[in-house]
């Protein structure tokens, strides 16, 4: 386990120490995954010759989605989705909490921010999907167009130039989460992603469940590349 406590604790402890909570593979995979969303929202509005490093950082993002799914399952146990989260009463706990104090303190994400977790992923997971099979009907095919109709590959291009605005939304509301927290909560979200620690209550929270092992994290992010590059690459065109 992560450390999560069976009730989550209160922010009423006044003295508080630095703890691990966030692995190595989830940092780096995180500001990965951001680089590549600006890349893709800059690449496709500009369109043109710009389509070709678009669909490059769509597979590089497809990559380190499917990494982050298999890390939230065999990652270290603050990285695993099961250490954060919760069902819908938790959530609603939580967000009291945060009307009427005393604020509950978690770990990692809170019981809200953990389904944003999962919806981004899964926006992500499916818009570089269709972007695989997508054509820009001029110039550029996606990877896989030419294994379904034509007519097909156009309907999902409509489909994956629209939900890009959903990636993006999702998106704007977490990044609007972060400076809700950072200016109204005083609370700090971005410092932990970036140099891994939090400061916590003491006594809350284990070293131990950001201790990731770095050969399985480095296996998996190229077994994840090297399926992107499989499906890309070696997909026979259908006929």
């Amino acid at each position: 386990m992560s450390g999560v406590p069976k009730k989550p604790a209160v922010a009423t402890v006044a003295d508080r120490a630095a703890v691990p909570v966030w692995d190595w593979p989830v940092r780096a995979v995180h500001w990965a995954m951001v680089a590549c969303l600006v890349v893709l929202v800059a690449s496709g509005l500009r369109k043109g010759d710009a389509m070709a490093v678009h669909m490059r950082a769509g597979e590089v993002l497809l990559a380190l989605v499917l990494f982050r799914i298999l890390w939230g399952f065999a990652g270290s146990g603050n990285a695993r989705f099961a250490s954060f989260l919760r069902g819908p009463r938790a959530a609603a706990r939580y967000l009291r909490s945060r009307l009427r104090p005393p604020h509950e303190v978690h770990i990692t994400h809170n019981p809200v921010g953990g389904w944003m977790v999962i919806l981004l992923l899964a926006a992500m997971l499916a818009q570089a999907t269709l972007g695989l099979y997508s054509n820009d009907d001029v110039f550029w095919d996606g990877p896989l167009a030419s294994t379904i109709a034509k007519e097909t590959s156009d309907f999902l291009s409509a489909i994956h130039r629209r939900f890009a605005w959903v990636v993006v939304g999702l998106a704007a509301v977490h990044i609007l989460a972060v400076l809700v927290y950072l200016f109204a909560f005083r609370e700090n979200l971005i410092r932990p992603m970036i140099v891994g620690s939090k400061r916590l209550p003491a006594g809350f929270g284990t070293p131990e469940a950001a201790r990731a092992s770095s050969a399985k994290a480095i296996a998996l992010l190229i077994l994840c590349g090297a399926v992107v590059w499989w499906i890309v690459r070696k997909t026979p065109a259908v006929a």
